[in-house]
């Protein structure tokens, strides 16, 4: 049997880090037929009829904007679609795009991103749901010449090429990870935050104001700081909320521009952090967390929405305490999510630093088993066996 797959190929974003992921693992059980990269002008990274167009298996993974792609001069009998709700709502749009194309089935990062999409095929008129918690299935239509069924596969994301930078030999020159560790013990705490979105679902107006009440129990003798990567977007659209809500950028904030980082940069950027914090409201899968676990680098972070799959959670990880109740977010009409509160941010950050030393020594230790049990091959691994 064979596939095509059909993602994003340049930078370092997550839609990229994602494609390269199920690339690795379908090369790996050599399925993998040809591949064709939406960002590139040819539609392929090699020219502009990449193989695969008969392959009986087309897998996407890009943006959903990108979908008529599976079926310009390409005939699949099943096609895959990756779908990843950040919140309570799915573009009833996409779905429909998704619902027109031969045969489809739903690739779903998560079990809760699962439950979403079900509830969206429900308004849109889906009838005899059924689900056993790792395949679900819809159907719409009662005519037999016209009914269309729909699976959903809850497959998890993974990770690659994330490691641990190495301790240094004593007595030679000091690595990355003994000057974070010599940086702490003199009271130079770092903690860092990404964001590439001009929405409300990474908290990260939440994560300034918890910056202000964490700073005012600090130390005298300590001199935190927060890092905050943000692309454009994101930059533009807090400055905004802050100027709207008349909150000022507390102290020992720094701001960097979102860096193009492959892994191997990425794992030497991480590892200067002492923390790394993701108070999101609402997440697809998120990425950032599992990266820095990979990276043995200790992380904040909230585990509901994506963040519930299970890799935003053991050894080295404070768990950012969300409120039970979800409310409206900026993520497409009547979209919901769970709530974020700045204190129980301040708290994690507080905990995460107080507890440094031996937070981080858990976290190093658990990253090589953290690489393995989510490495794409392993979490794609249910993904493999359909498609065979």
């Amino acid at each position: 049997m064979s596939a095509r797959l059909y993602g994003r190929d340049i930078g370092n974003g997550s839609l990229a880090m994602v494609t390269r992921g199920f690339r690795e693992a379908l090369e790996s059980a050599d399925l993998l037929e040809g591949f064709v990269a939406l960002d590139r002008s040819g539609g392929s990274e090699e020219d502009d009829a990449p193989p695969g167009a008969l392959a009986r298996d087309g897998i996407f993974t890009g943006n959903l904007s990108h979908l008529g792609m599976m079926t310009q001069g390409a005939r699949h009998e099943r096609h895959w679609v990756t779908v990843t709700p950040n919140s309570t709502h799915v573009p009833p749009r996409l779905l429909d795009a998704i619902l027109r194309l031969p045969n489809p089935r739903i690739l779903s990062a998560s079990a809760w991103g699962t439950g979403v999409i079900l509830r969206a095929l429900q308004a849109m008129g889906a009838w005899m749901i059924s689900t056993d918690g790792v395949k679900a299935s819809a159907r719409f239509g009662t005519s037999p010449n016209t009914q269309v069924r729909v699976e959903i596969h809850t497959v998890r994301h993974g990770v690659s090429g994330f490691t641990p930078v190495p301790t240094g030999i004593p007595f030679h020159k000091p690595t990355i990870i003994d000057k974070t560790r010599e940086d702490f013990h003199m009271g130079r705490h770092r903690v860092v935050h990404f964001s590439t979105t001009d929405g409300e679902r990474k908290g990260t107006l939440e994560l300034i104001k918890a910056w202000g009440m964490f700073l005012s129990t600090v130390n005298v003798r300590c001199d935190p700081e927060l890092v905050l990567v943000l692309d454009h977007h994101a930059r533009a659209a807090l400055s905004d909320r802050m100027l709207d809500q008349a909150i000022l950028m507390p102290e020992r904030v720094r701001l960097l521009p979102r860096g193009d980082m492959d892994p191997k940069a990425m794992s030497s950027f991480l590892s200067e952090q002492h923390l790394v914090c993701c108070p999101s409201r609402g997440e697809g899968f998120s990425l950032l967390p599992l990266q820095a676990r990979a990276c043995g680098v200790p992380v904040a972070t909230t585990i509901t929405t994506g963040c519930s799959a299970g890799h935003c959670s053991g050894a080295g990880v404070v768990v950012i305490e969300q409120e039970p109740h979800l409310r409206p977010i900026d993520d497409g009409p009547g979209a919901l999510a769970p709530v974020v509160n700045p204190e129980r941010i301040a708290s994690a950050i507080k905990v995460a630093l107080g507890s440094w030393p031996t937070l981080s020594l858990a976290a190093r230790a658990a990253a090589p088993q953290v690489t393995k049990d989510w490495s794409w091959q392993t979490q794609l691994a249910p993904l493999v066996k359909e498609l065979r």
